[in-house]
């Protein structure tokens, strides 16, 4: 999340424990929380409305690959001497 490792995380949480008093540690907790809170309650409104756009746009792709996948009204397969790999008009003799 965020190009945040593991390492990353050891690294804020120990500069958290060397610059912060002890006694400081439920109020700087309480106010991240608060802060995340708010955050997410900000965002929840835009991650809705994209959630809302890509399952439209999955409808979508999925409807437009339905119409290309399906045969046109007027085709018709070409008899087998016109694939690849048919056989001409002449019968070949079979294998010995």
């Amino acid at each position: 999340m965020f190009g945040i490792g593991l390492p990353d995380l050891f690294f804020i949480v120990l500069l958290f424990l060397l610059l912060i008093k002890p006694a400081d540690w439920p109020v700087v907790a309480k106010r991240v929380a608060r802060a995340a809170v708010a955050l997410r309650r900000m965002f929840l409104p835009v991650l809705e409305e994209l959630r809302g756009v890509r399952d439209s746009l999955m409808t979508d792709a999925a409807l437009s690959q339905a119409e290309r996948s399906a045969p046109p009204p007027d085709w018709a397969p070409l008899p087998q001497n016109h694939q690849k790999g048919g056989e001409s008009g002449a019968a070949s003799p079979p294998f010995p």
